[in-house]
């Protein structure tokens, strides 16, 4: 049975209620902008002539008796989608949709003498929004002096259904609501400020997965609802020389996804007989953080700076999982009833803290020292219960198998970081700077499983510790002062993972920048990137096995950017990617299994060009050139060279042109074409083209020039 859909929740009635309560107001203050204006016009007529000027020369945004300037515009139009091809990648690459479409919006008013005024500034801008994949709506509200208040809304739909090997079982189609409300009183206030701020994201939708049952893989349907909010207060200022902040928040976490099936299923596995006729299952989850940040900064005589930052959090979470089946197992026997349940929850305790000093020597020399502690732990427990009744294929019942247990795990992660570092000022020409980083990383894991059928237990447990050694620096030189910068950085060492107990990364970082501009209106920007990533790793097997992975990255980027005058502007620039991964695996062939390869080989090539004109003071015109492509020649596998080999050649390309005239002060007329091209060389071949022309009327209230 199809569970029923939750009931829309608080954070997701913000979501779609107050980014169009604020386009309402947008749209309101430019009717009532336009009003405004009206009175305006109508009262010069009506003064003499030396008025009539004077009330020119302020443009049409002048106050008009409400003490406020109005200036506001809003872009309205249409867009046209044709797609040819593989219709279900364009929607998860691009997804964007035919139709009336509010493409931007803004408003702003200003008040020409804040004197008994609620505000000085208001602005409200947006964009897309419920109408392109991704849209947003903003809010800035301030009276100096007194308050700020912040405020984005953004809405992201996510689409997702692509060939893949999981036989196009796994996709989605959600929506993610983000939204950030901030305000700060006395925000001029050096010396003591302070603020509130709520934060909320959800996530809900539709979706498909898949779910391994005796020996086979049934699709599922499920419903993604995940939602959280974010409550924090702050305060800022200054004491006996001391810049200080400091941050209390709490945060709460939920999360009620739940899978189920319609129909019965046979699996995609034809060799078994398992089967299910019915599946549901629901995982809700509750979370909570809490969570306090203090951070200081003074500068003592302008020869010692010291910087201080600590934040503690204490996360804690319960869950619990219920899921019931019915069907038939691999052997035929019917299900009458499979049913598990699951409760648990966790903790994770998390103190992060840094401290940086600043010693400057003299006017070229100065010596600096970070040290940084993360430290957490994580402990949680669950106990399971699952029930399996079956028949044989008469009916008969068999024994009911029992499966109860309770399982508990402790991680205790402890790291620290220093960065020593000297930067020396030689002359106007050519400063450089060397140092030193050091870590060090304990980690802790112990483990208890016990039986609650027989009261048998087993434990578990190991410690690791290790450090690294990264020398660190570069230079900055000015061949020519002003018109060329060069930028040098170097990082060679170890590098160590907190999430896999393997050997330290030995890597090799190093990173060439021009920056070169012979004109004030000409600049050219040239880079170059090494990365050397080696993580050697050998089994405790004897002989013992070598499972090193490596990682060769090259990036050349160059960029130009030119404004010829004031009516041709051009861009554009080029990077090509070079990776080559290697990583060592046991490779099974025909039952015999030897040491093997995994290459994954990436030649990206992205070029782009973007052209401004105004061939004429009423007309503009915008175009763009943008695509991607990989040259590799795609997988390969080989059972006799133990290798499997593979890359993702494919291209992608989005040119755009548009024309812009002005029709008058008041109203903008736009035309424009976007087309992209995707192809691959794969065997899913999920090539597409989409033809997108657009137009759109962009409506001023209050713009000054004719």
């Amino acid at each position: 049975m199809k569970p029923k859909k939750s009931i829309h929740s608080i954070e997701r009635t913000l979501a779609l209620t107050i980014a169009p309560m604020i386009f309402s107001v947008a749209i309101s203050m430019i009717f009532l902008s336009g009003n405004l204006m009206a009175q305006e016009n109508s009262s010069v007529t009506e003064t003499t002539p030396a008025q009539n000027n004077s009330s020119s020369s302020a443009g049409s945004s002048q106050d008009n008796g409400s003490g406020y300037q109005v200036k506001s515009s809003v872009e309205v139009g249409v867009r046209g989608v044709e797609v040819n091809g593989d219709r279900e990648k364009y929607r998860s690459d691009l997804n964007y949709g035919a139709g009336v479409r509010l493409f931007d919006s803004s408003l702003l008013i200003t008040a020409e003498d804040s004197k008994d005024k609620a505000f000085d500034t208001l602005l409200i801008t947006g964009s897309g929004w419920n109408a392109d994949p991704n849209g947003y709506a903003r809010m800035n509200v301030e009276k100096t002096g007194w308050y700020r208040f912040d405020s984005t809304v953004r809405r992201f739909s996510y689409f997702n259904n692509l060939d893949n090997f999981a036989l196009n079982e796994h996709t989605r189609n959600s929506k993610r609501n983000i939204g950030d409300f901030d305000i700060t009183i006395l925000p001029q206030n050096e010396k003591f400020r302070f603020r509130f701020g709520y934060s909320f994201n959800t996530n809900h939708g539709p979706a498909t997965s898949t779910f391994d049952y005796d020996r086979d893989e049934f699709p599922l349907e499920s419903e993604f609802n995940s939602r959280a909010h974010d409550f924090r207060f702050g305060a800022d200022g200054k004491v006996l020389g001391f810049d200080w902040s400091i941050t209390e928040g709490l945060r709460y976490f939920n999360d009620d996804t739940n899978f189920f099936i319609d129909t019965p299923q046979l699996g995609s596995n034809p060799s078994p007989n398992s089967s299910l006729a019915t599946f549901i299952r629901n995982i809700p989850e509750r979370g909570k953080t809490v969570y306090h940040s203090l951070n200081l900064h003074r500068t003592f005589a302008k020869r010692f700076d010291f910087t201080g930052r600590i934040i503690y959090s204490d996360s804690r979470s319960r869950f619990s999982m219920t899921e019931q089946l019915t069907g038939r197992d691999r052997s035929g026997n019917p299900i009458t009833l499979d049913e598990t349940t699951v409760s648990g929850d966790a903790k994770r305790p998390n103190t992060v803290g840094d401290i940086g000093i600043t010693a400057y020597i003299t006017k070229k020399f100065k010596v600096s020292n970070t040290f940084s502690v993360n430290s957490y732990r994580i402990s949680g427990g669950n106990v399971l219960l699952e029930a399996l009744r079956r028949t044989n294929a008469g009916g008969t019942p068999l024994p009911v198998s029992v499966t109860n247990s309770l399982a508990y795990r402790f991680t205790n992660y402890r790291r620290y970081i220093n960065t020593f570092e000297g930067d020396y000022d030689v002359n106007r020409y050519f400063s450089v700077y060397l140092g030193y980083r050091y870590t060090n990383r304990r980690v802790t894991l112990n483990g208890l499983d016990i039986n609650l059928l027989n009261q048998t237990s087993g434990t578990t447990g190991e410690t690791a510790e290790n450090t690294t050694n990264t020398v660190i620096g570069g230079f900055k030189a000015s061949p020519i002062l002003k018109k060329w910068v060069i930028f040098f950085d170097l990082e060679r060492g170890e590098a160590d993972n907190a999430f896999t107990r393997l050997g330290n990364y030995n890597l090799t970082n190093v990173r060439l920048r021009n920056r070169i501009k012979p004109t004030n209106n000409l600049s050219l920007n040239f880079s170059f990137q090494i990365k050397n990533n080696d993580n050697p790793s050998r089994s405790e097997t004897v002989p013992a096995t070598d499972f090193s992975a490596e990682v060769k990255s090259r990036i050349f980027a160059g960029s130009i950017d030119w404004q010829a005058n004031d009516k041709v502007s051009l861009s554009g620039g080029y990077t090509y990617n070079y990776l080559n991964s290697e990583t060592a695996i046991i490779f099974p062939v025909t039952g015999a299994s030897g040491q093997g390869f995994s290459r994954y080989n990436l030649r990206s090539n992205f070029f782009h060009f973007d052209v401004w004109a105004r061939p004429h003071p009423r007309v503009s015109f915008f175009g763009s050139y943008r695509i991607t492509k990989d040259t590799t020649d795609g997988d390969f596998f080989s059972a006799t060279d133990f290798l499997i080999e593979g890359s993702y050649p494919i291209s992608f390309q989005s040119p755009e042109a548009r024309l812009i005239f002005r029709i008058n002060k008041h109203i903008d007329w736009n035309v424009g074409y976007q087309y992209y091209n995707y192809s691959e060389k794969l065997p899913n071949m999920q090539n597409y083209n989409a033809h997108l022309p657009y137009t759109s009327l962009r409506i001023y209230f209050g713009r000054n020039d004719r």
